[in-house]
């Protein structure tokens, strides 16, 4: 199977003991998800409110069988969102965390259940 990183940074996941089990580089093309945002007043204490509208998605490649696609959590929720049906889509899941709290790597890759 082969595994396509659609994100800009590089997807490494980590095993128990802090292993790495496989990277996948970017490959130069990046899906993403388009929003448009609006302002929507503000709360009570005066922070800003945003309401922001998802749009299409944008880079995603058609399906190939034996591929799987590494996207960003947001796509994919945005995919479910506009009912696309998609089951070549994963996300980093499980995020592992240096030291220094930055992110490292991922414990694997994510699908999302259908209901």
């Amino acid at each position: 199977m082969d595994i396509v990183n659609l994100t800009p940074h590089p997807v490494v996941v980590v095993g128990d003991e802090g292993q790495t089990i496989a990277e996948f580089p970017p490959s130069g093309t990046v899906a993403r998800l388009s929003e448009s945002a609006t302002p929507d007043g503000a709360t009570p204490s005066g922070i800003p409110l945003t309401n922001v509208a998802l749009g299409e998605i944008i880079g995603l490649p058609g399906q190939v069988t034996s591929t799987l696609y590494i996207v960003s959590m947001p796509l994919l929720m945005g995919a479910i969102a506009a009912e696309v049906t998609r089951s070549d889509l994963v996300y980093p899941y499980g995020q592992v965390r240096d030291a220094s709290g930055r992110i490292i790597g991922c414990r694997s890759l994510g699908t999302v259940a259908s209901a």
